[in-house]
């Protein structure tokens, strides 16, 4: 009786009697100390069960009152893994109101504003989007690896998934694995995990998985040949004739186009390619007209930059390189500055950086990294996110240069790599990272290398400059813009606050009615405000205009790029951005344009149409 009494169970039941009992307009008194409880009970065995007796009453005891949990018609299931993660007593919170939802689910608690059903809905997409968490437990390597709080999350997600686990899973997860491909990022780790989860998950659900089969094609076997060992990969190839391996280029061609996710057997076929049948790359590489000519006029750049930067760690970018061939940007300059970066020394601190996130050891493999990386960056400019850094200026930057100015680009990296500093001009004013510090990084897992190179000292940078240009009497953007992107900027520039015509004039420079011409100037940067389902303000963003154009049911589009690789995103009420199915391209978003007007707040214009 002794150890019941002072058992965590027992300090729950007692603190949540107390919040039971208490009137309504004392009820937060108590709510912390109840969650505080829940947590140390979360950490016991059976901890879960013991909790999930009392999620019925959750709500009748008030323990969400003026919480974000309040309101089950508001939960969003998006947003469940990041308050798991927090570990404090914002996870007991979510972990309850997750317990409260599954009652509801499972019918042992009717909720006047959400249905059993709704409940379940809610649920089966919390674990599709967080499937590599739910299976995190399966293996001691993960249980080893993983943060505490990670297997606290694991633990709840398993427990939900016992009790109401639908193949309705793989459909949500399919969609998020899609949504994310789509959009062909270069850090490509988070599919990777979700689709080696989702196959170990499912088991004997054929129906269920058969839905990511063309994911899990590209990256386990991506071709007729392509089974088993690697070392036996490479000697069945070895065995084939020129048609043979023409067909077996073709099929790795077309997995990689289908979902930007590349294979080990990508590149142990390239590699062979290259060294033994080079006149043969060209029916995996030359995806068109403009790649076959860039490959026949840059035969040995393009052998070099295979041999000196493709390995099973780097093979994404193999697609890289593919769509890189089909750009229009081979100029004499473009190629002289990838030798110097081929060719580059790379000083020890740069080094020390790099093998301390990548897990890298070697100059080798650290140079094939930043080399490949480049290529990544020139082939999808569009896939560089900013991870979940606060970096959307100077990744958005980034993608800009790799669009419009590569070679711009490339120099700046090839002059980071000598002296370690990065340096603009504003209004005369020189601004160098040699005596401002580079702003840490919160996130280094979700990012590119160059990213984490330049990011830290781009960003520095733009803090310096928001300081020079504050005080104008106008979003200091008018004046940072030009100078942070250093080229190709519009001079003029409204912003809502101070423009008392800004969605008209939005409309007269970007409407093709009045500015058949405005797609020649883009990309061009644009802040938006973002706002959540019940419209409070999130924040301002920096994309990229890319274009306008009437999408395939006639509608007048805004494509844009977004820093935020997870970019079908809920940008206020019920207005959702599109990633793909309404004319996107690789790694754009979109919305209709006078949606779109309604959460910009600055961009900028031709001062002569």
């Amino acid at each position: 009786m002794g150890l019941y009494l002072f058992s965590s169970e027992n300090a729950f039941q007692k603190a949540f009697q107390q919040l039971l009992q208490a009137p309504l307009f004392s009820k937060k008194l108590y709510q912390e100390t109840v969650l505080t409880e829940a947590m140390a009970l979360l950490k016991e065995p059976n901890g879960l069960d013991k909790i999930y007796h009392y999620a019925p009453l959750f709500d009748q005891a008030g323990l969400f009152i003026g919480k974000p949990w309040e309101d089950v018609r508001k939960l969003d299931a998006t947003l469940v893994r990041g308050t798991l993660q927090t570990g404090d007593i914002t996870t007991a919170a979510e972990s309850l109101s997750d317990l409260r939802i599954l009652s509801i689910a499972k019918g042992d608690y009717v909720h006047p504003h959400m249905t059993s059903y709704e409940a379940a809905e809610f649920l089966t997409k919390v674990l599709a989007l967080n499937i590599d968490l739910l299976i995190m437990k399966e293996t001691e390597e993960n249980r080893v690896k993983q943060l505490y709080k990670d297997e606290q999350a694991s633990k709840l997600l398993y427990f939900i998934s016992e009790h109401c686990f639908s193949s309705r899973v793989f459909e949500n997860l399919y969609q998020e694995i899609d949504n994310l491909a789509v959009q062909r990022p270069i850090v490509t780790n988070k599919i990777m995990k979700l689709i080696a989860s989702a196959q170990k998950l499912a088991g004997g659900l054929d129906e269920a998985s058969s839905k990511l089969k063309d994911y899990e094609r590209a990256v386990y076997s991506p071709s007729e040949l392509a089974t088993g060992p690697l070392e036996s990969y490479e000697q069945k190839l070895k065995t084939c004739d020129d048609a043979s391996l023409a067909k077996e280029a073709e099929q790795f061609r077309t997995t990689m186009v289908q979902t930007g996710l590349v294979s080990p057997y990508h590149v142990i076929f390239l590699h062979y390619l290259n060294n033994e049948k080079p006149h043969l790359l060209k029916e995996m590489l030359a995806g068109d007209e403009m790649a076959a000519v860039n490959l026949q006029s840059n035969f040995t750049l393009v052998t070099s930059l295979i041999t000196s930067s493709i390995t099973i760690k780097t093979r994404r970018s193999i697609y890289g390189l593919l769509r890189l061939l089909q750009r229009d940007i081979f100029t004499p300059e473009l190629i002289k500055e990838l030798e110097n970066l081929m060719q580059a020394p790379i000083p020890e601190n740069i080094e020390n950086r790099l093998s301390s996130v990548h897990q890298l050891a070697g100059k080798e493999a650290l140079h094939a990294l930043l080399i490949s990386e480049l290529v990544n960056i020139l082939g999808t400019p569009l896939g560089i996110g900013q991870g979940f850094n606060p970096t959307c200026q100077s990744t958005r930057a980034i993608s800009y240069w790799a669009q419009k100015e590569p070679v711009l680009l490339l120099k700046m990296l090839n002059s980071f790599l000598r002296s370690g500093t990065i340096s603009f001009t504003f209004e005369g004013i020189e601004i160098s990272t040699s005596t401002i510090s580079p702003v840490p990084l919160e996130d280094t897992t979700n990012i590119d290398a160059i990213s984490l190179l330049l990011v830290p000292h781009l960003d520095a940078i733009y803090f310096e400059l928001l300081k020079l240009a504050d005080g104008r009497g106008q979003d200091a953007h008018k004046w940072i813009n030009p100078a942070f992107h250093m080229t190709g900027i519009w001079d003029g520039f409204a912003d809502i606050y101070t423009d008392l015509e800004f969605q008209m004039n939005f409309r007269r420079y970007y409407h093709p009615v009045y500015n058949p011409n405005v797609n020649e100037g883009l990309p061009q940067p644009a802040g938006i405000t973002i706002y959540n389902r019940s419209g409070q303000v999130l924040g301002a963003h920096a994309i990229l205009i890319q274009r306008i154009a009437v999408d395939p049911s006639g509608i007048l589009r805004v494509y844009f790029y977004n820093p935020n690789n997870d970019s079908l995103q809920i940008w206020g009420k019920a207005i959702q951005t599109s990633v793909t199915g309404n004319g996107e391209s690789e790694g754009e978003s979109s919305l209709p344009f006078e949606e779109f007007i309604t959460f910009l707040y600055a961009f900028h214009y031709p001062v002569q149409l």
